[in-house]
Parts: structure tokens; C-alpha cells; sequence
């Protein structure tokens, strides 16, 4: 005969076993069933090279501003029962003609949870907000770098282009962390010699 104890060990080891089973199927069924998405545009509207200083002190250096749009459609991905959070970033790669590094740079990103689908409706002139697209298709206008654009060699001097390109890493309730390119820019975007103050 078993004894309570016992028996409530045999049900919670059976139980965390048929969780433990449905939870990979869950993980499987949303990895083999990721929605495609269409690549949208990333358009940059003002690039400007000027003198600063990283969070003002130290030595003089150029540092890059960035006035961008962005238009992408996430619907597939945040619509999913096991989406838990997007994150997206807009990263500036580019190379060196002299040292011929090739770097990139995080300029902008944004996380988007699943409750707060809303936080990314069109912004913009009172026409684009009348014509609003259902969420979550995105839309930002006019919007700056969120981080400092910088060379490691302080200067823009030898840099001619970069290429723009909006990425994104999908969280899962449970499961594995994929990542996509949501938008890229048309073309490279080229950098402007230093504006002297």
C-alpha cells in the first residue's frame, strides 16, 4: 500500500512530465509555424556631421546625427499566441576606406510587448493619423538616433556610406529567440563631410 506521500509524488512527477511535453510541442509547433515578413523601408531624411564631445568631456570628436523614417508591417509576428516581446533596433554598418574595418552601430531600438501593441500607431502630420493602419503595422516619422553615433577613430573623414537596416529578435512565451530583418534602407545612405561651427 502506498502512503499520501507517495502518491502525491507519483501525480506531481506525472503532471511536471505532461507539462514539461506540451510546452516543448508548443516551442516546436512555433518555431516550424514563423510567420514571413515583408521587408519595409527604412528612409533617412537629414544626416549631419558635426564636432562633440561623448557625454560632454574628453577630446573633441565627430559624431554622426540621424533623422529617419521607418515603415514596416510586424502584424504576423505580434499576432501569434506564443509572442511575448519584440525587440528592434536600427543598426548603421559601414566600412573604413583606409583601415578597412567594417563596423556597426546601434542608432535607434524600441521594445514592443505584447499588451502595448498600441504604443506603435502612426505618428505624424493630422492626414497620416486619419489614415491610421491597423496595429501593429509601424510607422515612425522623423524620429533621431537614440544612441551616439561614433568612429572609433574619431573622425567620418574616411567613411563615405553606411547601410541602414532595422532588425528585430522575436521573445517567445516559451521557446527559442529569432531574429529577422524587419527593413532596410533603398540603396546606401552617404555621409556628409563635417559641418564647422
Amino acid at each position: 500500500m502506498y502512503s499520501t506521500l507517495q502518491r502525491l509524488n507519483h501525480y506531481g512527477s506525472i503532471s511536471t512530465t505532461f507539462v514539461m511535453v506540451l510546452l516543448g510541442l508548443i516551442s516546436l509547433a512555433s518555431f516550424c509555424t514563423l510567420p514571413a515578413i515583408k521587408n519595409g523601408t527604412v528612409t533617412v531624411n537629414d544626416v549631419i556631421v558635426r564636432h562633440g564631445r561623448m557625454n560632454g568631456w574628453g577630446p573633441p570628436e565627430e559624431i554622426v546625427n540621424v533623422r529617419f523614417d521607418m515603415r514596416t508591417d510586424l502584424t504576423p509576428l505580434l499576432h501569434s499566441y506564443n509572442t511575448k516581446q519584440l525587440f528592434m533596433y536600427l543598426t548603421a554598418t559601414y566600412t573604413d576606406d583606409v583601415s578597412g574595418d567594417t563596423h556597426e552601430v546601434v542608432l535607434w531600438d524600441r521594445i514592443i510587448t505584447r499588451n502595448k501593441i498600441k504604443d506603435f500607431r502612426s505618428t505624424g502630420d493630422s492626414v497620416a493619423r486619419k489614415n491610421r493602419s491597423p496595429r501593429p503595422k509601424i510607422r515612425i516619422d522623423d524620429v533621431k538616433n537614440k544612441y551616439v553615433w561614433r568612429n572609433p577613430s574619431r573622425s567620418f573623414k574616411n567613411i563615405h556610406n553606411a547601410n541602414m537596416t532595422l532588425s528585430y529578435h522575436l521573445m517567445p512565451y516559451v521557446g527559442l529567440l529569432t531574429s529577422g530583418v524587419a527593413a532596410t534602407a533603398q540603396g546606401m545612405v552617404e555621409i556628409p563631410a563635417l559641418v564647422k561651427r
